[in-house]
């Protein structure tokens, strides 16, 4: 619990805020509370990102998750190529030809967490890129159920294919291998590990 200590303004801060979520989609203003679904995304990353102390190359190389990702998902909703047929709703904002950039700010988001929570138990980087995936992925199978729910994205006959967790688990493994290269000055597996467990909270609170 020590480590926790060390960052618990943040982390009550982020609990703030997601059980602010909470509370204004089911009992106060459903569609304006998922309108600010942003704020959910770029608090928690800017602090992340202050915590860890990263360098100028580290900034262009979550630029490169960025753009990445984005294409990936540019790619499956263009076009079906990748994750299945599916598309974004409103909760997530301006799109880009049907892709709103805040996916990509989150999968860079969810790349951190998830490679911080790894590091903190493995130095191989083999183990690192797959263990960090498995934890974007078991995170995939806790959103995915209730993305509709909050119109964030919708699948075709609302039935979520094989193929999504498949493409997920891929591109998560290619996100982890660019961040190989990530170094920043600070590890905050204590900060990133309390995220990652209010994160999966607030989805299943909608189930």
């Amino acid at each position: 619990m020590r480590g926790f200590s060390k960052y618990k303004f943040e982390l009550v801060f982020c609990f703030i805020v997601y059980l602010a979520g909470i509370i204004g989609i089911k009992w106060i203003h459903e569609e304006l509370f998922l309108q600010l679904s942003f704020v959910s995304l770029i608090i928690p990353l800017i602090i992340i990102l202050f915590r860890l102390k990263i360098s100028f190359k580290d900034y262009l190389l979550l630029l490169a998750v960025f753009i990445f990702s984005f294409t990936a998902e540019w790619l499956g909703v263009n076009g079906g190529h990748l994750f299945g047929d599916y598309v974004y709703g409103k909760s997530l904002g301006f799109k880009i030809n049907g892709v709103p950039p805040l996916i990509g700010i989150n999968w860079v988001l969810l790349c951190l967490v998830s490679r911080e929570i790894s590091i903190r138990f493995v130095s191989s980087p083999v183990l690192i890129v797959i263990i960090s995936s498995l934890l974007m992925l078991a995170l995939d199978f806790i959103i995915e159920p209730v993305a509709h729910k909050l119109d964030f994205w919708t699948w075709s006959a609302n039935e979520i294919p094989l193929s999504n967790y498949r493409d997920w688990f891929i591109v998560a493994i290619i996100n982890q291998v660019i961040l190989l290269f990530f170094k920043p000055k600070e590890k905050v597996f204590f900060l990133t590990a309390g995220y990652y467990v209010i994160l999966a909270l607030f989805f299943l609170c909608f189930y």
